[in-house]
């Protein structure tokens, strides 16, 4: 397993989601559907089109779809069929929260066997599955798994009668994709199907299956959570910036900074694993490692000394990296609520799951910082005091321990992270909860790379705004 999934870009957040699938971050173009079609014209024009063609035809609504959702980052598999009577209808896999989904070859794999068990019941005529694929012009079908491998829309195909798989070849070009049609169709075929014009307003998917996320109860009452697409990823970037790892450079220079804290002598260890750590300032830098297998991860930690008693309720556990790592639900004081990645998980696991209540020391990571612009007040509007702070649940991201805010700066100091290729930033204390009986009630520190960051000055007492991810870990 890998150690993080690697960046999106500044914008992730903002990332298009279509019909609430989790999608992945890849180029897209602003061109139309017409404009980006090239097909190459080196086949022949067939004048009586074959039975596969005529198949496949039925479906060019769908196949037009599958494009647009390319268009706007959605990866996802997708599928239709065609009933007894010919209605077509759309069948999609939704991820009910986007911490926990199936694999595009976990969800194919759903369809066709569901749709043959309807082929044999003879309750449908036909089916396609469009998915992303290694197709080259060649015979290789199989599922793409990484950005970099897509290369073709795979139509999977079969009645009671015919069975194959179909490709439609695309290239990315900088930020844009074209498109060179149905390899085995051709010219006028291909544009039969790729120049069908979407109905406005329909819903193409009128079956859903909906992925349900896996939760128990341990013996004192915790939730434990199975999480499938956790990554550590905007850690990273939210310490060395996200400009400088979105290039070939920066990734690069983060796979051997990584492989550098891994190797590093163990700190801590277990029958399960070894802890490794480099620090730079108050950075901490951990690496965990498996000790019976090869699965290992490293991340950025922010160390600091406020901690408050946590009352834990849910654990989100990351199989996808063996559940080493976890996002912890909980609250603080017995009063706010808190979502953060336990960056000790992976030793302190059996505490965790054998205490609801903790001492946590809470650090967070900043990946947008701007200086706050207040609503103004009004007869008919709320009433902002003038040391009015908050934070939020991201609506996107909460699941990660991602929280929106408005904060006080109390204090910050400027730190250069690593000798060599240095970072620079700033650590900040940040008021994120006002109460005038405690002045520490909520005010944790928190690092932000100055690339990260909107503005350049900071001073003592201005309001800030911005998304971070709240990290934690039990206070020794």
């Amino acid at each position: 397993m890998g150690l993080f999934d690697f960046f999106k870009k500044k914008q992730k957040i903002e990332t298009t989601e279509i019909e609430e699938n989790t999608v992945s971050s890849i180029k897209q173009s602003g061109k139309s559907l017409n404009e980006i079609y090239a097909k190459k014209q080196n086949i022949e024009i067939t004048k009586n089109p074959n039975e596969v063609f005529l198949l496949i035809r039925i479906y060019s609504e769908y196949i037009v779809r599958f494009i647009g959702m390319q268009l706007q980052n959605n990866y996802a598999p997708i599928a239709a069929y065609q009933k007894t009577d010919g209605e077509i209808i759309g069948y999609l896999y939704i991820a009910k929260d986007i911490s926990y989904n199936l694999s595009a070859a976990e969800v194919i794999s759903n369809m066709e066997i569901e749709f043959e068990k309807r082929l044999n019941e003879k309750s449908i005529k036909s089916y396609v599955i469009l998915y992303h694929s290694n197709f080259q012009d060649d015979n290789n079908h199989s599922v793409s798994k990484k950005n970099d491998e897509f290369t073709a829309i795979s139509i999977k195909y079969k009645t009671t009668d015919l069975k194959g798989n179909l490709g439609l070849r695309y290239f990315f070009n900088e930020d844009q994709i074209s498109f060179d049609g149905i390899s085995t169709f051709s010219r006028e075929q291909n544009n039969l199907i790729l120049k069908t014009e979407l109905k406005e307003g329909k819903d193409y998917f009128q079956e859903r299956v909906i992925i349900e996320e896996q939760i128990i109860e341990n013996e004192i009452g915790l939730k434990i959570k199975k999480v499938n697409n956790g990554t550590v990823g905007d850690m990273w970037a939210g310490v060395f910036g996200f400009d400088r790892l979105n290039s070939e450079e920066g990734r690069n220079f983060l796979t051997i900074h990584s492989t550098f804290v891994l190797f590093q002598e163990p700190v801590k260890s277990n029958n399960e694993v070894l802890i490794s750590e480099y620090a730079s300032d108050n950075i901490i830098f951990r690496g965990v490692k498996k000790t019976y297998n090869t699965t290992r991860t490293a991340f950025p930690v922010l160390k600091t000394d406020f901690f408050v008693d946590v009352i834990n309720k849910q654990i989100n556990e990351w199989d996808n990296i063996d559940n080493l790592e976890a996002v912890i639900t909980g609250n603080g004081r017995d009063t706010f609520g808190l979502i953060y990645f336990a960056t000790d998980y992976a030793i302190n696991k059996e505490k965790y799951h054998s205490n609801k209540k903790l001492n946590i020391e809470l650090s967070g990571i900043i990946y947008t910082l701007e200086i706050s612009n207040m609503p103004e007040t009004t007869a008919d509007g709320p009433n902002y005091s003038e040391d009015f702070t908050m934070y939020m649940p991201n609506s996107k991201r909460s699941e990660f321990g991602y929280f929106d805010f408005i904060g006080q700066l109390e204090s910050f100091r400027e730190i250069d992270i690593l000798d060599n290729r240095p970072s620079s930033g700033y650590i900040l204390k940040i008021r994120l909860i006002t109460n005038n009986d405690i002045p520490d009630f909520f005010t944790i520190e928190m690092f932000v790379n100055k690339e990260n960051m909107s503005f350049e000055n900071l001073e003592i007492g201005m309001k800030l705004s911005g998304l971070f991810q709240l990290q934690g870990q039990i206070k020794e």
